[in-house]
């Protein structure tokens, strides 16, 4: 059975089903140990300290160059211009309210400047962003998106973060728990719905191999972090 046709199989038994629901479902259980992970409670709860949350953000930023290329990579194969303003108004964002707070954290605690040693997880994340920007479809660089974004999205929501926490980990958790970042998930999410249905059985299996691919690493690159700090 082509991965096209599980998908229809799930569909028909449900009310109204969605393929990102789906997509998220298939990646099971990375995707729940990733929008669960510890690192995100110790970080909300003020239990990880300056210099883990330095080292945290290091490895983070890793990801900001190739998932900046990614969305470029997005904005030109976007279908219309109405895509376009929406992935370029993100990739504002990205380059600097994100990038302001990464900057901050480095120079606030004393890590600006220094060559980063990548984990080999981070690496991992690296190269699939790149791949899937300069070989993927429109459809699979949505999937990559939603997941990166989603995830995110979940845990910040998640999260009860403590009174006093450090103005920059509060950042962090806001830069992912907000009207306007919420909004963007939604329609990253209705955009790959809308574009995988197009897709035949090939593209299809395609799309949902770099969606649960995207999940698997979000979930070996945090793990990888925490164990340092364990």
């Amino acid at each position: 059975m082509s991965t096209l046709e599980q998908y229809r199989d799930w569909a028909a038994s449900r009310s109204a089903p969605r393929i990102s629901d789906w997509l998220r479902e298939i990646s099971e259980p990375d995707w729940s140990a990733t929008v669960n992970h510890p690192l995100f409670d110790a970080l909300a709860e003020g239990r990880l300290a300056g210099d883990d949350f330095a080292a945290y953000m290091v490895q983070d930023y890793g990801f900001v160059d190739p998932f900046t290329a990614l969305i470029g990579h997005a904005i030109g194969h976007a279908p219309s211009m109405a895509d376009r303003v929406v992935l370029g108004q993100f990739m504002g964002m990205l380059t600097s309210d994100e990038n302001s707070t990464f900057q901050r954290t480095f120079e606030t605690f004393g890590v600006a400047g220094q060559a980063p040693d990548y984990l080999p997880e981070t690496q991992a994340f690296q190269r699939l962003l790149r791949d899937t920007g300069q070989s993927g479809g429109y459809a699979e660089l949505l999937a990559a998106l939603v997941v990166t974004e989603w995830v995110y999205l979940e845990w910040a929501l998640r999260v009860t973060r403590v009174d006093g926490l450090h103005p920059l980990m509060g950042e962090w958790i806001d830069l992912h728990d907000n009207p306007a970042f919420q909004e963007f998930v939604a329609w990253l999410r209705q955009r790959l719905d809308e574009q995988a249905a197009q897709l035949d059985a090939a593209a299809f299996a395609a799309m949902a191999e770099c969606f649960r691919d995207t999940v698997a690493k979000e979930r070996a690159f945090h793990d990888a972090v925490w164990a340092r700090f364990e």
